[in-house]
């Protein structure tokens, strides 16, 4: 691993276990996390050649990995349909939901769940429970949610940081919808919250 990369890695690991924060983000975002409404730990972030054990990964990360107990309710990011729930030996126990966003489809994905309980086609609203946290597929023996946003591509979906477009942890008194958080940017881009349970969340 490149010498910067270690830098970084270290101060994440640091802030993480002094403030539970989050990261610090070069060039876009300053402070991410739950820090006015609790916390959630990220064990991996994008583009991360660590994972949730020491050692390097044979490719960057393509999603963030988040701290969770297995059993724990991975829950929707933002509203949509799922499109797939599968099985494989990467992701373990998957879904994939798609999130319609000023007339283009993004989605979200969610891996190494010990179980699932949506099926492809059904609606899911933010907040909903797609599946319990577990340790399927390639998680190294740790229980986490890996979660990946994927934009739209000439061709396919392409994995990109979802942690920028990240507003904060699942509250269901919250009443700012998308539409008014989504019309303050430039270009209508997903608005999400975090995919597993923030400290002090109403479970």
């Amino acid at each position: 691993m490149p010498s910067y990369d270690r830098a970084l890695w270290a101060l994440r690991t640091w802030l993480d276990s002094w403030s539970g924060i989050g990261r610090i983000a070069v060039g876009v975002v300053m402070l991410a996390g739950c820090a006015a409404e609790g916390t959630t730990r990220i064990l991996s972030y994008y583009g991360d050649w660590t994972g949730v054990r020491p050692g390097q990964r044979p490719a960057p990360h393509t999603g963030l990995d988040f701290d969770a107990s297995r059993g724990d309710p991975a829950i929707a990011a933002r509203d949509g349909t799922v499109v797939r729930v599968f099985v494989d030996g990467l992701c373990g126990n998957g879904i994939v939901v798609q999130h319609l966003v000023g007339g283009t489809f993004w989605r979200t994905s969610y891996c190494h769940l010990d179980e699932t309980n949506v099926q492809p086609g059904q609606q899911v609203k933010r907040g909903d429970v797609l599946g319990k946290v577990g340790t399927t597929g390639r998680s190294a023996g740790v229980p986490h949610l890996h979660f990946e946003l994927r934009q739209p591509g000439s061709e396919s979906f392409d994995r990109i940081d979802p942690l920028p477009f990240i507003v904060g942890c699942f509250d269901p008194a919250k009443t700012v919808t998308y539409s008014t958080l989504e019309a303050s940017s430039a270009k209508p881009r997903p608005v999400l919250t975090y995919p597993v349970w923030c400290a002090g969340s109403i479970k």
